[in-house]
């Protein structure tokens, strides 16, 4: 079925252009919905009037194909998603990191998922083609997060809590102590324990201090999703993909610190360029 117009409810929005590797996002995004208990609608940019004419024939047997609802609009991609994500009742928007061809590998993230991401306050659910083709998507249950222990980020993590209760997943929260970085600056941030190799010594402080931060700045959360608390050491983009390998970590849940301009959100970066895992990204403003 196509849809004629919004419906009010709770909604799921994924990008969608045809192609193979878009494709690859639609099970995805159903699973996480029927979670969540949302519909799903399958989102078609058309560039131009004919392009839109020309599909709008065959979105009911690709609605059926796909198993969801198809809206078709003409615009440009990104900000026609951007849009789309601001109606009542959307949740997430879930898409491709990259390319039209599942078989493309070693891409970085393409640059209409790059808009969206730096636009949208909803969010993101970042799925790789060649990780997702041929697999059957399952719940998701564990989230991690990682934190750098800035009282900024903390602040954004209420919607990280709310996304795991209505998914009914756990959180493990991980923080990457990296001996070559230089710690925040922002007033308030938590530093890694200074025996980073023998946690015995400070560990139970550190960490009853960073649950103690994160409850502050979670305030009004549900109090039924498990948390647990991990310390890691090295560089961040490789820890972070290693914890969520090792630990079977459902989806990276990345907070966005910035609008992805050159030079920003290098961890973020590193983590996609890595991860198989489905990526959720989450907004909480323009750095200072």
């Amino acid at each position: 079925m196509v849809t004629a117009g919004d419906r009010i409810g709770r909604r799921v929005i994924v990008a969608w252009d045809g192609s193979p590797a878009a494709s690859t996002a639609v099970p995805v995004a159903r699973r996480i919905a029927g979670q969540l208990g949302a519909e799903v609608e399958a989102l078609y940019v058309a560039h131009d009037a004919a392009e839109k004419e020309g599909w709008q024939a065959k979105l009911g047997a690709e609605a059926e194909r796909l198993g969801v609802s198809v809206r078709l609009v003409t615009g440009e991609p990104s900000a026609e998603i951007v849009r789309a994500t601001e109606r009542e009742g959307v949740c997430l928007v879930a898409l491709t990191m990259h390319g039209r061809d599942v078989g493309e590998k070693g891409h970085r993230l393409g640059r209409i998922a790059k808009k969206v991401i730096a636009s949208t306050v909803r969010p993101v659910l970042l799925v790789k083609p060649e990780a997702a083709e041929g697999k059957e998507a399952g719940p998701v249950r564990r989230l991690l997060v990682p934190i750098d222990g800035t009282p900024k980020t903390a602040a954004a993590l209420q919607p990280v809590t709310q996304l795991a209760h209505d998914l009914k997943a756990s959180i493990d929260f991980l923080y990457v102590a990296d001996p070559r970085q230089k710690p925040p600056l922002e007033r308030g941030s938590i530093t890694a324990p200074r025996y980073v190799d023998q946690p015995q010594h400070e560990w139970p402080e550190w960490a009853n201090e960073v649950m103690r931060r994160l409850s502050e700045g979670c305030a009004g959360c549900p109090e039924d999703v498990e948390v647990r608390i991990y310390l890691g050491r090295g560089d961040a983009g490789e820890e972070i993909t290693h914890f969520a390998r090792e630990k079977g970590s459902d989806a990276i849940v990345l907070v966005r610190r910035s609008r992805f301009q050159p030079g920003r959100a290098k961890v973020i970066r590193a983590v996609l360029e890595r991860t198989t895992s489905h990526v959720i990204i989450v907004g909480c403003g323009e750095e200072a």
